[in-house]
């Protein structure tokens, strides 16, 4: 009582020592004088760095607030807060705020990485699981049992007391990936038991996909739980969803991918056709465990990916994600046990030549350069020439404002020697180089001749002369005019 009771005489101080935030649609707003206050004196606070202008945070306003009108009823309270960085440039330096909106959790003053969902629900969902302790305390085997009932994996830390290596790794390790998975604490010797570790300390996941438990046996390291957690965490052969992306891909293999109507309800015979096969193949060569993770996917939910793929009308489909070098390959032919094994024989031989999506090769292609899937090679990754490339969405109004300058850029710049600029509609073409990937829209990349693996983003005023002063000061090829030559 006496603890509660100094919380709140301290937060009253720090309202009457600091200038109070005005609430506007039930999200607080934070400045230079009320910020340092209000963030160390929350248990835990969003902060979303804004700007007026930004077309993104716009989207995210409504969305924002009703996340934060939802999150000031949950018990305790979870106040959300904006910040514009337009006007408070201090705070948005000091937070590293490079682009809009930047979202930060706060916890007692201390940020870090927002990495969840941007709308109402996501938010919320998100935001409900960073409160109170990591790994929860199960205190009753029914408690327990409740927990373990969710359908996704669990994991749990049985220990005998509160101290040692291991049980320190396990909380720094719930803290540390509490935003993807579910962790629980068993300290009581009754539940324990139940279980059978009355007498060890262990830390097990239970899973629901396999109806199994899974007990870690390395070393009391966080960084070697978090590794265990991940890799358990993903089936033998699983389905790949938008929640189970991240445990795919922190598994950092390539990813065996068959798209078709996923149903494990009223049509899990079908379902289970496919998954079958794929596991007689891993069951064929279990090494293929170590290079290349299987799934399934509702194609239903990766429209978009199945169209990346070159599925698009298709109903079903396989191929392989290499997204760690933003490479995709399909596989032709039917789906068979033998067909499987040989796609994945050849991939892993390097036989196999990526799928790139491309729009025909323009037969004009003066001034900037149009660059298309199939000439990207010849044009961005030509080692004789000095390469600025824009990639562009047709729908970005960065880029609409752009064009003019960059056609006036390519046209004073058409005679320069060893210069190419270039411009590639990136929601219609690949990239063939993982380097060379679009992050936002306009993303403008320079390529040095004779050093395509390392190109440089280009971060300065979009102008003409901006532009040009800017690859002088970078040329690595004569700065020429064909008419000096």
């Amino acid at each position: 009582m006496q603890t509660a009771l100094f919380t709140v005489l301290l937060t009253l101080v720090a309202l009457v020592s600091a200038e109070a935030p005005v609430e506007e649609d039930g999200v607080l707003i934070l400045t230079t004088k009320n910020f340092d206050e209000t963030v160390k004196n929350a248990d835990i606070m969003l902060v979303e760095f804004y700007a007026p202008w930004c077309g993104h945070c716009k989207r995210l306003t409504p969305e924002y607030a009703a996340a934060a009108k939802e999150l000031k009823n949950h018990d305790p309270p979870i106040p959300l807060a904006k910040v514009d960085a337009t006007v408070e440039t201090e705070l948005g330096n000091r937070y590293g705020v490079k682009g809009y909106p930047t979202i930060k959790v706060f916890r007692n003053g201390n940020p870090s990485d927002y990495n969840g969902p941007r709308e109402t629900k996501g938010i919320v969902s998100y935001m409900e699981k960073q409160v109170g302790p990591s790994a929860k305390p199960m205190s009753t085997v029914d408690a327990l049992k409740k927990f373990l009932e969710h359908k996704d994996v669990s994991v749990v830390g049985f220990f005998k007391s509160k101290v040692g290596s291991l049980y320190d790794a396990f909380t720094r390790a719930a803290d540390t990936l509490r935003d993807d998975f579910r962790f629980a604490l068993v300290t009581d010797s009754p539940v324990a038991q139940e279980h059978g570790y009355k007498d060890k300390d262990q830390v097990v996941m239970f899973t629901s996909f396999d109806e199994k438990k899974y007990e870690f046996s390395g070393s009391g390291d966080s960084s070697a739980i978090q590794n265990w957690v991940y890799s358990t965490s993903v089936p033998v052969v699983g389905e790949f969803t938008k929640e189970t992306e991240p445990r795919y891909k922190k598994r950092n293999l390539p990813i065996l991918k068959a798209y078709f109507d996923v149903d494990w309800g009223s049509n899990i015979k079908h379902t289970n056709y496919y998954v079958n096969r794929l596991k007689k193949v891993l069951q064929n060569d279990k090494s293929l465990r170590d290079k290349v993770v299987f799934s399934v996917v509702n194609r239903n939910n990766f429209g978009d990916e199945m169209t990346k793929f070159g599925f698009e009308g298709k109903d079903f489909g396989v191929a392989i994600d290499d997204f760690a070098n933003s490479l995709k390959y399909k596989m032709d032919g039917e789906f068979s046990v033998q067909n499987l094994e040989k796609f994945l024989k050849d991939y892993l031989e390097r036989k196999l030549e990526p799928y790139i999506k491309s729009e025909p090769i323009p037969a004009n292609n003066e001034g900037v350069k149009v660059v298309v899937g199939k000439n990207f090679q010849d044009i961005v990754l030509d080692p004789t020439k000095d390469v600025l490339l824009e990639m562009y969405a047709p729908w970005c109004g960065h880029c609409k404002k752009l064009e003019p300058i960059f056609t006036e850029l390519g046209n004073k710049l058409k005679d320069v020697q060893g210069v190419t600029i270039a411009k590639m509609d990136a929601t219609a073409n690949d990239s063939p180089h993982p380097k060379y990937q679009a992050r936002g829209y306009p993303t403008i990349l320079y390529a040095p001749a004779n050093n395509k693996d390392n190109p440089i983003t280009y971060s300065g005023e979009r102008e003409v002369k901006a532009f040009e002063s800017w690859l002088k000061e970078k040329a690595t090829v004569a700065w020429k005019k064909k008419d000096e030559l």
